[in-house]
């Protein structure tokens, strides 16, 4: 039987695939920005569904599993579907193949989630979870729309999709967004601050700063997690070199 604490994470969960099918449903309308805009949305609702989770320690094996298949519609599939109809109809199947990319690393890196993930206290994802993925190829149409009037930008997802793709397959560590509570070290309060003053121009203007906002965190991480994966093994060539002083 379900945990009644669950209740109010699953229902942001299933309002979260809800928006995904009336994405999927506002495309296949047209409706591209539209589109985008719902799938903005219902990472939100993902993001929400989780913290309510932590806040009234719900985790299930349940919850985990509605919430993955949640996501590999709204954020697999309904962008994975606005790409090829506002951008690859053309090509064919090869359009379809190139966009599907997108699907299969999503739900490659939910199912690698669902197997490692225990519990929510982890720090870190490992790859880019898809949720964030998904923001960065809706948010992308949404800014192109208000820029420049068009959504068909083609020759920008030939770069976004595969390398998307590839960092949500990938074993580097992505940080999770820090809690606005108060927290000791200067290190914690600069990241605070850092994301305050993002949102503030997103509050500004969110047609424009979402995308920006979005891949700036991927670069710092990216970069964090290179620099985290440089340190690692410089202090494992100190434990090697001293074991073999050691050993003469």
């Amino acid at each position: 039987m379900m945990n009644k604490r669950a209740f109010l994470p699953n229902f942001f969960t299933l309002t979260n695939v809800f928006l995904g099918f009336l994405a999927i449903v506002k495309v296949a309308d047209g409706q591209y920005t539209t589109a985008a805009w719902l799938i903005v949305f219902a990472s939100f609702c993902d993001y929400f569904d989780g913290k309510l989770a932590r806040w009234s320690k719900s985790f299930s094996q349940f919850g985990k599993h509605l919430d993955s298949f949640a996501d590999a519609i709204s954020f697999g599939v309904a962008p994975a579907f606005l790409l090829y109809s506002s951008n690859f109809k053309s090509a064919g199947l090869l359009g379809s193949l190139f966009c599907f990319i997108f699907i299969l690393a999503g739900i490659f890196r939910l199912a690698r989630y669902n197997v490692e993930t225990k519990s929510f206290k982890s720090k870190n994802y490992k790859g880019l979870p898809i949720p964030i993925a998904a923001l960065a190829l809706s948010t992308f149409f949404i800014m192109s729309q208000t820029l420049w009037q068009t959504v068909e930008m083609g020759k920008v997802f030939l770069i976004l999709v595969p390398g998307l793709s590839f960092l949500m397959i990938s074993n580097i560590g992505f940080e999770r967004p820090p809690s606005f509570k108060p927290q000791k070290g200067i290190k914690n309060n600069i990241k605070r601050f850092t994301y305050m003053v993002g949102f503030g121009f997103i509050i500004y203007s969110p047609s424009i700063w979402i995308f920006p906002y979005t891949m700036v965190y991927i670069f710092v991480m990216l970069a964090a997690g290179f620099w985290a994966k440089l340190r690692e093994n410089d202090e494992e060539l100190d434990i090697s070199v001293k074991d073999e002083k050691n050993v003469n």
